[in-house]
Order: structure tokens, then sequence, then C-alpha cells
């Protein structure tokens, strides 16, 4: 460990003696410890140029591992150390959920815990390493028929409906699902669900999929998020990430609340084990909790707060429920 850690060091401040300075020790230990960690590894880590030194092939190797290393054994050292909600907590999440419906709350978050840091890793995937990946806590897709897996909770699940520009609808072209017909459809290419998808919409307004009507594809739902709201054409939006923009305006639902389609797949929050026992993670559980609930107004992309929504069930009760159930160890199988 002595030899990784002043090999570490020398690479990052590519002079022996600022080293030795760093670590209180003589230049000479140094020089020492470089020798023995090269013999280990059989060949030579460092090229001693004047002035300064460079890293070889094989040193660019064995630091990028050292530096994961250390950092793995720092956070844990800070968890035991400093249990009471601080330090950095690695949250991954896919690139559209982190975007419109994770980073607008984080203020709120901030807010309440000024002495978290969070850190988003957008990730899309089903499973994942904790470890390997290097994060705390994830958000996470799951076919919503698939049984509850150890360590996991519901968050929420998407509704889809079409959403455009006030000005689209202003214009006056478009009162009924036909005028589609006549309307720029803005798509993300393969889509995560058929419900996001235009052709079953076209299908259930009875509209002809013809290659009359005109499309703009983009490949991350964000951005075909934004064409909309810049007036380019219909998109089809995903509750409730979206919900801030119907709040603040910039989007409306065209054809009101009488068409929406739910998605097969849910939102869960997972961890690994032995995160109950790590307050960073309670805190942002227990936040994740709240704001799919509901319960507390987000902060939508533009800062503003949106109207609180009245309650549509006992969002108290229906929380502390599923707190209660995140923290009762599964059963084991």
């Amino acid at each position: 460990m002595p030899a990784l850690r002043t090999f570490e060091a020398v690479a990052r401040l590519s002079s022996f003696t600022r080293a030795a300075e760093e670590l209180a020790i003589t230049q000479s230990a140094v020089s020492h410890q470089i020798r023995a960690l090269e013999q280990f590894v059989g060949g030579p880590l460092l090229l001693r140029r004047n002035p300064g030194v460079e890293l070889t092939a094989e040193g660019r190797v064995l630091l990028e591992g050292v530096r994961a290393g250390l950092d793995l054994i720092l956070r844990a050292s800070d968890r035991i150390r400093f249990p009471r909600q601080v330090g950095v907590l690695t949250v991954a999440a896919p690139m559209a959920f982190a975007s419109w419906w994770l980073v607008p709350r984080l203020g709120h978050f901030a807010a309440l815990h000024p002495n978290i840091e969070i850190r988003i890793s957008t990730m899309e995937c089903a499973e994942l390493d904790f470890v390997r990946a290097n994060v705390d806590v994830a958000i996470l897709t799951r076919p919503e028929a698939e049984p509850p897996r150890r360590n996991e909770a519901l968050l929420l699940r998407e509704s889809v409906f079409p959403v455009c520009s006030p000005g689209l609808v202003e214009r006056g072209g478009l009162r009924q699902p036909a005028d589609l017909a006549r309307q720029t459809l803005i798509e993300e290419d393969s889509g995560p669900f058929e419900a996001a998808q235009w052709a079953s919409w076209l299908h259930l307004f009875e509209v002809p999929d013809q290659p009359a009507v005109p499309r703009l594809r983009f490949s991350h739902y964000g951005v075909a998020l934004s064409a909309a709201i810049d007036g380019l054409g219909v998109a089809l939006g995903r509750s409730p990430m979206i919900d801030c923009e119907l709040d603040a305006g910039r989007l409306v639902r065209p054809f009101g609340d009488k068409f929406e389609l739910t998605t097969p797949d849910v939102y869960v929050l997972s961890w690994p084990e032995g995160a109950e026992k790590d307050q960073r993670f309670l805190a942002f559980r227990d936040f994740v909790f709240d704001e799919s609930c509901h319960c507390e107004a987000a902060a939508g992309p533009c800062g503003d707060p949106p109207p609180q929504r009245p309650p549509q069930t006992d969002w108290p009760a229906e929380r502390a429920a599923r707190r209660q159930a995140a923290s009762e160890p599964s059963p084991v199988e």
C-alpha cells in the first residue's frame, strides 16, 4: 500500500520531489518504493524526464487501477467515519429519467440535506453490479408483472399521451386526432415500449400511418421533447417526467385527458446489501418516495415550482407503508 500510494502521488504530481514533500518522506524513499513496485509488476512504470516524469503504457494501466482502488477505500472509510449524512452519493438512472425527473428535483434535496453531494451516473440497464459500477443506489426499469426483487422498491409508473407547444394548438391546426395526419410527429428512435411509438397511437386514433405523415426522429427522448417545446411538432409525452413542463405551460395536451396509455414497465429504486445502514441512502430513498408520491412541489427545469396538485389518495399513509416495506428484510428464497 505505501508503494501504491507513492506511485499515485508521483504520477499525479509528475515529480519525485513534490511527491516526497506531499507524503512527508525523503526523495530516496520515493525512488526506493517506485523501484520495488516496478520489480513487482515486472517492468518500468515511469520514465524520468528533465523536468518531471512520464508514465509508460504499463504505468497508465496501473494508475487507473490504483486510483479506482484508493477511491473505493476512501469511500468505505468515509462511511465509517462520517455515518451522519455526509459525503457523496452516486445515483445511477436512465438518461431521460435523470434529465427530466430527477435533476429538476435535486435543488429541493440539496436544501433538505446540504451535506450530501449527489453524483448522477446515467446508465441504460436492467441489471447493475454496484461495486463494479461504483454506484450507491440505482433507479432501474422492470416489467410490471415481474415479481419484486430483494432490495428493490416500486417508485413510479409512466403514462403516455400526445403533447405539443401551446402555439401549435393556438394556430388552429390540432383540434382532433385526425388532424395528426397534417402534423409533424416527433418520435424517439427505438422507444422503450409500444406506447412510446406513434404507430400505436395512429392505430388507436384510426389515422392512416402513411408516408405523407411527416416524422422528426431523435435518438434521445430529451431532444425529442425539446423539439416539441420549440413547436416543431407533436410528441408523445411520458408522465410524470413531463409534469413540470405541463404545469409551467410549455407543453399542453391537445386532446385533453381522454387519451392516455400506461406503460408495461415500472421504475424501481434498487440498492446493494447493507445500504440500509447508510444515512445518505436513507435520506435519498425517503426523498424520491416523497417526490414520486407528489407529496412535495418539485421545481421544473425552469426552476419555478409548479402549483400543488390536490391529493388523489392518502399519500402520507401510502408513503409510510412503502417506507416500512422497503425497510423490512426480504424473505430468503
